[in-house]
């Protein structure tokens, strides 16, 4: 048993660090896409909230001297407030597909864990582990 740890724990120590080097990758990866995605939809966001600020000032200014005037407004409220739910509703909703983040540290884990069960399993086979090939007689 005890050549079994001692072969294992350098092993898994390097897996481990190996581990923490992937994390880093992945974190660093995941950083620059969110930070690049954010960035993005912020400029987005601010350039069509000018638009639509200017396409309702355009329209009430159209409707202004009208009958319509209070229908404009109405129509542009309840406008907003559809697009507003269209939005939300999307975010709100429980995600079913699985995050893109860590995806290289997910992959290693299940091959080591799949690695792992196979030796696992090939030194339940053998009586104590295989120990007793190294035992002294």
């Amino acid at each position: 048993m005890r050549s079994l740890f001692a072969t294992l724990v350098p092993v898994v120590l390097r897996h481990l660090d190996a581990y923490a080097e992937l994390a880093a990758e992945d974190t660093r990866e995941a950083t620059v896409m969110v930070a690049r995605k954010l960035a993005a939809v912020l400029v987005a966001a601010v350039a069509g909230l000018v638009s639509l600020l200017m396409l309702c000032a355009w329209l009430l200014a159209l409707a202004w001297d009208g009958p319509w005037r209070n229908w404009v407004a109405a129509g542009l409220t309840v406008g907003f407030a559809l697009v507003a739910i269209a939005l939300a509703l999307p975010v709100l909703r429980p995600a079913t597909a699985r995050p893109a983040f860590f995806t290289r540290t997910r992959l290693e884990f299940g091959r080591d864990r799949d690695l792992l069960q196979r030796t696992f399993e090939g030194q339940r086979g053998r009586p104590n582990g295989g120990d007793d090939e190294h035992a002294p007689h």
